[in-house]
């Protein structure tokens, strides 16, 4: 309910000008009842709590643009010499720094000096290790080669054995070849003209000349007589590799005897000559001949082969003179001169 009032203060504060209050005007002033005044205070409490946070959120915000527009020109002009490097870098980050960046040669020189070591230690193990192995192989090949030389003198051995128990039957064939060549020499020049010689004996009795064992398009020389290898204590005879199947020639005329029955030979011929000596062609793949047979020098007896204690495919020929069992390889003597007497070189 609203009521109406004379209010002499009001009614004087309208005219701030005139110093004397016109006391003859009335104002009219307008009550209100207890809770609408109460209300209306409290909205005016209100109104004004919402313009101070206003207006002082405007003057920190107007304070806070002012200070970053003061300072923009400072942070163009930063540099590291005007901030604390205690304060722009932990403490901790700065030591980790300080000992990444730290002088390390004495470090870098040890270590240097430690990969030398290491490499020249590791050069002396390497170079020792070498050493041991290259010992290790001379000792096994020596341990190899002398197992295979004690079992070549066995084996050598055992053959000589052989011959010597063949030489009874070697001398006699050799003595009845001696006597067929000289009845065949007598018959040619009419001492015996009685005496029925074969043509085959006197063919090989009087016919001269001598012959390579293997022709010289078909073979190459190889290891000589008395020289020293792995075949024997020294070699015995002449070597003429040639391959298996190469024909093999009588050097001269004669009267086949029985082979030799030493193993090492293999497969052999054995001729007893006219002067008394006899010729021994051994490691043959086939003899065409058979003992008691009259040969010519240059007649065709058999092949090359690798047969016997042999190392490759080729012809063993050997020398023995007169009075000496064939087979007897330390007895022989080089049949490169024997060819020669007989004028071939």
């Amino acid at each position: 309910m609203r009521k109406t009032t004379r209010n002499p203060r009001r009614a004087a504060a309208v005219d701030p000008i005139s110093s004397t209050p016109e006391t003859d005007t009335d104002v009219e002033v307008v009550l209100e009842d207890a809770p609408r005044a109460a209300r209306r205070r409290r909205v005016s409490r209100l109104g004004r709590g919402v313009v101070g946070a206003t207006l002082a959120g405007v003057l920190a915000a107007g304070s806070l643009f002012g200070f970053a527009f003061s300072q923009r020109g400072a942070s163009e002009d930063f540099s590291s010499e005007e901030l604390s490097v205690e304060v722009a870098i932990p403490e901790a980050a700065a030591a980790a720094a300080a000992q990444g960046f730290a002088d390390r040669t004495q470090d870098a020189s040890r270590n240097a000096v430690r990969s030398g070591l290491t490499g020249a230690v590791a050069g002396e193990a390497a170079k020792t290790r070498e050493e041991i192995l290259e010992s290790s192989i001379e000792g096994a090949q020596e341990v190899m080669t002398e197992s295979a030389r004690q079992q070549r003198d066995a084996e050598m051995d055992a053959d000589m054995e052989l011959v010597a128990a063949q030489a009874d039957k070697l001398k006699k064939e050799a003595e009845e070849a001696q006597r067929r060549l000289e009845e065949a020499r007598k018959a040619a020049v009419g001492l015996d003209p009685d005496h029925v010689i074969s043509n085959d004996d006197l063919a090989a009795a009087t016919s001269g000349g001598a012959s390579m064992p293997v022709k010289s398009n078909g073979f190459r020389m190889g290891a000589s007589f008395g020289q020293r290898g792995s075949w024997s204590r020294y070699h015995t005879g002449q070597d003429f590799p040639a391959p298996v199947g190469t024909p093999i020639y009588a050097a001269a005329s004669g009267i086949v005897l029985s082979p030799t029955s030493g193993g090492w030979a293999g497969i052999n011929v054995v001729i007893q000559h006219s002067n008394g000596g006899a010729t021994l062609y051994a490691h043959m793949s086939k003899r065409v001949v058979r003992p008691g047979e009259a040969v010519t020098a240059g007649q065709l007896i058999g092949y090359v082969g690798n047969t016997g204690r042999s190392f490759g495919a080729h012809l063993h020929f050997e020398y023995y003179k007169p009075g000496v069992t064939p087979g007897d390889v330390y007895s022989a003597s080089n049949p490169m001169s024997f060819l020669r007497s007989l004028g071939v070189n």
